[in-house]
This record gives C-alpha cells, sequence and structure tokens, in this order.
C-alpha cells in the first residue's frame, strides 16, 4: 500500500475538506488512520476526504472521514489514536448488528422500533444517492431521510426494504418521527449571547436539528413575529424569538456563529439560517468574507424589519 505520510511530521498541503487542521494535526491525522487500517491488513487509498478500501472480511466499504477528523479536531493530537480507533472499531460492531437485521427486515412489526428521521446535508445525500433513500426536501440544502436507527449506527431506508411493509412514506414519516421523540429527549437552555438571549438545543446524540419538527409543541419557543433558526451539526440548534428590534442585533451575531459551529462540527449539517413563521421555514441568504457578514434578505423578511419598532 502506498502511503502519503510514514511520519508524523512530515510537511503537506491540508485539502479542503480538512482546512480546519494545523498542518501537525492534519500529518498526525492520516498518519494513524492509515496506522490503523495497516493493523488490519486493509489496503486504502484517501481522496477527497474518502477511504477507499479493498475488499475485506469486516465489511467496510468506502468511508467518510469529515466526522472522525472533526472529532480529532476538537481534541488533543496525542489522543487522535484513541479516537480513530473508536470511531472504526464502532463501525465494525455496527456491520455485525446489521448482518443479522437483514434477516429481519421484511418483518415490520420487528423493525418498527428502529425506524427514524434524521436531517441531512445535499451533498451527503448526493453521495448516498436518492435512488437509494426515502426522504423528502426540507428546506434550502437539507433533507430529511427516513433511517435505521441501530444500536451503533444509523443507516438510510432503502426503497426495496419497505416493499413488504405496506405503508406509506407519510406514515413512515410519521412513526419515525415519534420513535426519535421517544428516544431522544431534547435539552434547550436560554442562554445569553452578548447583548440579547437565544434557546439552545444541544445533545449528545445524533438527532437534535429534529428540533424543527416541534417547534409548535414547544411554548418556550415562540416569537410574536416567528424564530430566527439555525441547525449547524447533529448535536446542536440556535433559535432566537423575534419580538422587536433587537433582531438586528442578533443577526449579526446569530449568523457568523452558525457559520462557524457548522465548518467546526462535528457532524456539520448546514450553515444556513431560517425564518420560521406561520409554521413555514424560509431560508436567510447571506455570505461570510473576511469574518464580515453580508445579508441578502428575501422580501418578506426585509418587510418585516422594515416594520418592527
Amino acid at each position: 500500500m502506498f502511503s502519503f505520510f510514514n511520519k508524523k511530521n512530515i510537511k503537506t498541503e491540508i485539502p479542503n475538506w480538512a482546512s480546519f487542521f494545523k498542518n501537525s494535526e492534519y500529518s498526525t491525522f492520516i498518519y494513524e488512520i492509515e496506522n490503523y487500517f495497516r493493523k488490519l491488513n486493509i489496503e486504502i487509498e484517501i481522496s477527497d476526504g474518502i477511504i477507499l478500501v479493498t475488499e475485506n472480511e469486516l465489511g467496510f466499504s468506502n468511508l467518510g472521514l469529515s466526522n472522525v477528523a472533526q472529532n480529532c479536531k476538537q481534541d488533543k493530537p496525542k489522543n487522535y489514536k484513541d479516537i480513530i480507533k473508536d470511531h472504526f472499531n464502532l463501525l465494525i460492531e455496527a456491520n455485525k448488528f446489521e448482518i443479522e437485521f437483514e434477516k429481519i427486515v421484511d418483518n415490520f412489526e420487528e423493525v418498527k422500533k428502529y425506524i427514524g428521521v434524521r436531517l441531512y446535508n445535499d451533498e451527503y445525500i448526493d453521495y448516498v444517492g436518492k435512488e437509494f433513500a426515502i426522504g423528502k426536501e426540507f428546506e434550502g440544502d437539507i433533507y430529511s431521510m427516513l433511517v435505521f436507527d441501530f444500536p451503533h449506527s444509523i443507516a438510510n431506508i432503502k426503497p426495496e426494504q419497505i416493499k413488504k411493509w405496506e405503508k406509506s412514506i407519510d406514515e413512515l414519516f410519521e412513526i419515525g418521527l415519534q420513535n426519535i421523540k421517544d428516544k431522544y429527549p431534547l435539552t434547550i437552555t436560554k442562554e445569553n449571547f452578548n447583548v440579547f438571549d437565544i434557546w439552545f438545543a444541544n445533545s449528545d446524540h445524533f438527532f437534535t436539528p429534529n428540533i424543527v419538527y416541534d417547534l409548535e409543541n414547544r411554548k418556550e419557543l415562540t416569537g410574536s413575529k416567528g424564530l430566527l433558526i439555525g441547525i449547524p451539526h447533529r448535536h446542536s440548534a440556535i433559535i432566537y424569538p423575534i419580538e422587536n428590534l433587537e433582531v438586528v442585533k442578533a443577526i449579526n451575531g446569530i449568523f457568523p456563529a452558525i457559520y462557524n459551529m457548522n465548518v467546526e462540527g462535528p457532524g456539520s449539517l448546514s450553515n444556513k439560517v431560517f425564518w420560521y413563521n406561520d409554521r413555514v421555514f424560509t431560508e436567510i441568504p447571506y455570505k461570510m468574507e473576511d469574518g464580515k457578514l453580508q445579508l441578502f434578505p428575501p422580501d418578506n423578511f426585509l418587510k418585516l424589519l422594515n416594520e418592527l419598532t
């Protein structure tokens, strides 16, 4: 196997998908990735944030690196080895479970407890292939997908897997959303953010963004003019109730925060910010350039700003 890094301190150009790493961190990360698979006698090639693996008995196919890279970035390089080992060992256990699961996948009563709904970025769905997924466009660059929520992993439900269930997609979404709500309670706290307050949802599990499906049932999350909401990654959501012109200050703080949280991850979802009003999500386009916010509000949101006092 050809190795890009034989030593941890070799300098190399950092690719865009790992731009948050320093040179030494990236070198250590790649070294430990290669070392892990070398010990398993599995040949790999790393291309554009994807590990391409040769045929193996552990069930590994092409593997994404962005999440484990983001987890490593948030820790010290000396811990990368253990983080990487735990990450891929968990995938091995997940593969074993999924092999056994295939034996019962046609039995709806046995599998319905595993059905869930998870939000993903469109780029991930393009990678999976929409023909191999079941879902709905949410808003912006976000896709809502039916998944199996396994003990050690989350897998997309494939169209052929539901044929014998005799359930509509809407029925499956209803079941999936309720399962996730029951299994993963959300912790929501009011936090001071500079000169204004936000509501912050934060959890260790991967389904925190599902709060977008429960806003009407959260009485604390109400604003007479709607809400600003961002779901930057799988663990967090930021929500700001709109009441008055304080929203201008909130915009200048929340938008950059969501942008940066999305970059840092782990489990990056979207850097978009939405205005939620009358049960409708409207994207508020913006750009961050040289640390400065440029806002391009849609007409209906601009009208709201002009009416606020």
